[in-house]
């Protein structure tokens, strides 16, 4: 019973020379108690060590990848970290720039620059009302 490619009798597909033989994966009409399974192994068409190199420098290339992507993700973590940092202070300088605002905003509201001008004006008018008065004093006298 051994096929090299295709389907072999009520069994399934062949995925490889010499494979003669599968399992249903979910029950239904299978191999019966009878049927085996049977590899047969031909000279020159399966070299174990090309084969073991292969895997060999596959695991290599997996391995040189997986190091890549632990370096990367290091990488990234210093990176957020340090952004972590710079978003703690403008946060920080966010909240202080406000309160300062609302101190700010505070002052404008209450009247303090209203009375500090009516004083101006009045020490302004209260002078010049002096130096008229010393004027006319110096004047009659």
């Amino acid at each position: 019973m051994s096929h090299r490619h295709g389907h072999t009798q009520g069994s399934g597909y062949a995925s490889r020379p010499g494979l003669s033989a599968r399992q249903p994966l979910f029950g239904g009409p299978g191999p019966s108690a009878d049927d085996q399974l049977q590899i047969s192994i031909e000279s020159g068409t399966l070299d174990i060590d090309t084969e073991i190199d292969q895997l060999r420098s596959s695991v290599g290339r997996l391995k040189q990848v997986s190091e890549a992507i632990q370096e990367e993700n290091r990488l990234t973590g210093q990176v957020m970290d340090s952004l972590e940092g710079a978003m703690d202070q403008a946060r920080a300088s966010l909240k202080k720039t406000m309160r300062r605002l609302g101190r700010a905003y505070e002052q404008s509201r209450s009247n303090h620059m209203l009375y500090l001008i009516l004083f101006a004006l009045a020490l302004f008018f209260g002078l010049y009302f002096w130096n008229r008065l010393y004027r006319l004093l110096k004047w009659i006298f």
